[in-house]
């Protein structure tokens, strides 16, 4: 593509922003629904005592030289409540298997030929807080406790019910919150099976903004759900190392690849 037409696309690009940045919302009460339709996504969440799911999300980062990068990746979730989880993630950059089985949690890093054991009896809200305080955290974490409307809702000073929309074909309710540090965002199917579609995290005082987007596909809950093992098969050859060694198996590359990230 030509330079001419890279500037004429941002200039439309621009133009779009500046009617966005002026838009007024229907006159109808949309943000006094917001809450109740994110409360009845948790419940029904929080209802479903299995449940299993694709997703795929993508991770922003900024360069000192402010070029914004994606970094995308796919995988699987699986949860038996109150205590089992199984979560798969494929990158550019990391390839694991997480796992919990109630009384052990396993974090394979099949792109560093090393896992991580640790023994402890526990909640899946118990595993989460213990993921989150060693770097590793199971995708769109707080979607999956069983506190979900509480802790969505923890700090959030504005609520939007913005429109309707579609998401992958399927029409969706679009919300939008605020507090301090972020923004997020969340499309909830329509319908009895109010499901998070999808969902994203704008960090709005990190330069640039950079966002976080998970986007869930394939939801099934009770009887359609597969059956799941929660006892990963680590190869023989795989090295024993402490769950901080493997932090590095996030969806960022080392920065010593891309450069220092904002």
């Amino acid at each position: 593509m030509s330079s001419t037409s890279h500037l004429s696309r941002l200039k439309r690009i621009l133009a779009y922003s500046a009617v966005a940045a002026g838009l007024v919302l229907p006159t109808r009460a949309w943000a006094d629904d917001a809450k109740d339709l994110l409360k009845a996504m948790s419940d029904f969440l929080v209802a479903q005592k299995t449940i299993s799911f694709n997703y795929q999300s993508s991770l922003e980062a900024v360069t000192p030289d402010f070029e914004k990068l994606q970094f995308v990746s796919s995988g699987t979730a699986n949860i038996t409540r109150p205590d089992k989880l199984r979560v798969t993630r494929t990158g550019g950059f990391a390839d694991i298997d997480v796992s919990f089985d109630g009384s052990k949690l396993t974090v394979h890093g099949k792109n560093l030929d090393a896992y991580a054991k640790i023994d402890g009896k526990g909640s899946l809200d118990d595993l989460i807080d213990r993921l989150a305080n060693a770097g590793v955290e199971a995708p769109g974490a707080d979607l999956l406790s069983s506190h979900v409307f509480d802790t969505l809702m923890t700090d959030v000073t504005e609520a939007k019910h913005i429109s309707s929309a579609f998401v992958d074909g399927v029409e969706c309710e679009y919300l939008a919150f605020r507090t301090p540090e972020i923004d997020w965002q969340i499309w909830i199917q329509t319908g009895p099976q109010p499901i998070p579609r999808r969902y994203v995290i704008t960090s709005k005082h990190v330069v640039q903004a950079p966002q976080y987007t998970l986007e869930i596909s394939d939801f099934k809950s009770g009887a359609a759900v597969g059956a799941t093992s929660y006892d990963i098969d680590v190869p023989a050859n795989a090295k024993t190392v402490d769950l901080s060694e493997l932090q590095s198996i996030d969806e960022l590359p080392a920065p010593a690849v891309t450069g220092e990230m904002q």
